[in-house]
């Protein structure tokens, strides 16, 4: 082939690749969440907006009209490309995002405007390098909130009102914690606790403040009892294909990542904190709801009850790779604790 020729063909190739970024992407959200829930309409919908305007209109995203899957199947669906975009509780298929158990722990703190984005600084700095996550391209990562209980007829005061009570479990910690204290777990997404708290088939759940709210709770539960520092939380994250987040040219790549990481982690964490403080005041309203805090020996039960479940989770962690499993979690709680407690602007 003459040189004139060889150049000819290296042009074309180089048209082509820049026209195969230069072509519109649209992506497909598939959403385990009520459409009108505030994932969506508070975070999820302004950021695909986000996303159309940083690229020009280049990519979008398009809101399935149905879930693909199951809620504890959105990794893999999103993966394997049944859909492009999703958001998953790590904590829905047991045993297989240890590492991310780490943001389901107990006594992490009160304010998930805080140790939510913290936890994604941890995922950065401990768990990605690790590769839990291969297979996707994760957008963010927190930890949501601390957790409490809502139940339908028994008041929990004591260790001893734990005893048998079938309680929704939201993640692999959750269940051993539960199972720790006498109460009997049953690990089901948020979105089918409803069902089975009407139906008879649990006494209650563990449920942020928000949950009661957004899954239909409030009518049902008669008891929210509020643990300091949360009793459990739940890492949640936003991933996106590996091959669709390829076809994103690298300038629109760029433009979405500065809209995603650290400001979606942020976003999504005070709309926690925001739909928790609006279901706390709908729930000290509700006559029959009774809405009550944990007295210091009850807390303290708990904690001991607790700390083995730390140590077995260590364990784990570190046949995953993590050297020092129970230090990081520690760095975990000291970063919250001293963002807590520093002055405000």
């Amino acid at each position: 082939m003459k040189i004139t020729q060889i150049a000819a063909a290296g042009a074309l190739f180089g048209l082509a690749a820049g026209q195969s970024y230069a072509e519109d992407v649209t992506l497909r959200y598939s959403s385990w969440l009520p459409a009108q829930h505030h994932v969506n309409t508070e975070v999820m919908y302004p950021w695909f907006e986000q996303i159309e305007q940083v690229t020009e209109g280049r990519v979008k995203v398009q809101t399935l009209p149905k879930m693909v899957g199951t809620a504890a199947g959105q990794f893999d669906v999103v993966r394997d490309g049944l859909a492009d975009v999703s958001f998953i509780v790590t904590g829905y298929t047991p045993g297989r995002f240890v590492l991310s158990e780490m943001g389901e722990m107990s006594w992490v703190g009160n304010d998930p405007s805080t140790f939510g984005p913290i936890f994604w600084d941890i995922y950065k700095e401990y768990i990605e390098p690790l590769g839990e996550f291969d297979g996707v391209k994760v957008m963010t990562m927190i930890s949501n909130a601390p957790g409490n209980i809502v139940t339908v007829g028994k008041e929990i005061n004591s260790m001893e009102d734990l005893k048998g009570v079938k309680l929704r479990s939201s993640g692999p910690y959750a269940t051993s914690m539960l199972e720790a204290v006498g109460a009997v777990p049953i690990l089901k997404s948020s979105n089918e606790a409803y069902e089975m708290m009407s139906t008879g088939v649990i006494d209650g759940s563990l449920a942020q403040p928000e949950t009661v709210i957004n899954m239909n709770m409030l009518d049902l539960g008669k008891h929210y009892t509020i643990i300091p520092g949360g009793l459990f939380s739940a890492a949640l994250g936003m991933i996106m294909n590996e091959d669709s987040w390829a076809r994103i040219s690298p300038e629109d790549q760029k433009a979405i990542w500065a809209i995603s990481g650290d400001e979606l982690a942020q976003e999504l964490a005070d709309d926690f904190a925001n739909a928790g403080a609006i279901a706390m005041e709908q729930m000290e309203a509700k006559e029959s709801m009774t809405v009550k805090t944990i007295g210091d020996d009850f807390l303290a039960e708990l904690k001991e009850a607790t700390r083995p479940l730390e140590e077995e989770w260590a364990a784990r962690a570190r046949e995953k790779g993590m050297e020092n499993p129970l230090e990081v979690l520690a760095e975990f709680r000291r970063r919250v604790s001293d963002a807590e407690s520093a002055p405000s602007n």
